[in-house]
């Protein structure tokens, strides 16, 4: 550690006390039997607690600076993106308001993290059970159900409703790991009791749907998601599980908007009025 930050070994030893004076606590302590250095359970949650204090400076210094900038760093998972911002977009850049986003596009997982740790202020995300984080104000604006997509040359095509269960056998094309789906289809294949073959992961839409239209299987995907130019079959799954894509609008608490930046998120809001609940 001495030779990491340039100084003396003695340095360390006398901070690290001086640390433990303040906080009267045993910091680190040393293990004779293997030689080493060991740090405490009082050590470990003052780590914790700094880490979280300079994370909370850092963010400081990122807001004071882009003060009067009105940037909104904007988290948008492609589905989202695809299906339902567009339903937005137009006003919003009629309103002049799209100047002003620096859009961050991942999965919803990684956008949550995101917000977390204030590298994100305003996101639309999906979720298969309503948001709730104390650091974050959660709104939902719709929640959608879950269908299994299939091609139309499918057998099944001809029931409309089906159990899961049904598809044990098949071969899944699914999203990757960061976005909501893979969660709903892990939680349908638990309930119908098998491990669903996963032949292929992607994050990108429209390329689940082509693979599912050439046959080379099946999908579970939101049900918006497929259009009827796509030639495929939405089946409604007949469990009763209470996974749903829930999208919300998601504003860190700690997030001030300037006038731009509250009149951005007061256009997301619409999304609600907009779609209401589809289930």
């Amino acid at each position: 550690m001495a030779n990491k930050f340039s100084v003396s070994q003695p340095t360390i030893t006398v901070a690290i006390k001086r640390l433990e004076n303040e906080f009267g606590a045993q910091l680190v302590k040393r293990d004779y039997l293997h030689n080493r250095l060991l740090v405490t359970r009082a050590g470990v949650l003052l780590f914790q607690r700094t880490q979280q204090i300079l994370q909370s400076l850092e963010l400081a210094y990122s807001e004071v600076q882009n003060a009067d900038s009105s940037v909104i760093r904007f988290g948008l998972p492609p589905i989202i993106g695809t299906m339902w911002f567009p339903l937005v977009a137009k006003e919003l850049l009629d309103k002049g308001l799209l100047t002003h986003v620096q859009s961050i596009e991942a999965g919803s997982d990684q956008l949550l993290e995101k917000l977390r740790q204030g590298k994100v202020d305003v996101a639309l995300l999906g979720s298969i059970r309503p948001l709730q984080e104390k650091k974050l104000d959660t709104f939902l604006l719709s929640v959608h159900s879950f269908k299994a997509v299939v091609s139309r040359k499918h057998p099944l095509v001809q029931k409309k409703h089906i159990s899961f269960v049904e598809l044990k056998g098949e071969k899944f094309v699914t999203f990757t790991n960061n976005f909501v789906h893979p969660q709903a289809l892990a939680s349908y294949s638990k309930y119908a009791g098998f491990r669903p073959q996963i032949v292929f992961s992607t994050p990108t839409l429209s390329l689940i749907k082509e693979l599912v239209n050439a046959e080379l299987g099946v999908s579970l995907l939101v049900d918006d998601a497929v259009k009827e130019q796509d030639n495929l079959c939405c089946l409604t799954l007949d469990d009763p599980l209470p996974e749903k894509f829930n999208m919300s609008l998601v504003v860190r608490k700690d997030f001030l908007p300037d006038k731009t930046q509250q009149e951005f998120i007061s256009v997301l809001f619409k999304l609600k009025s907009l779609l209401g609940t589809s289930d």
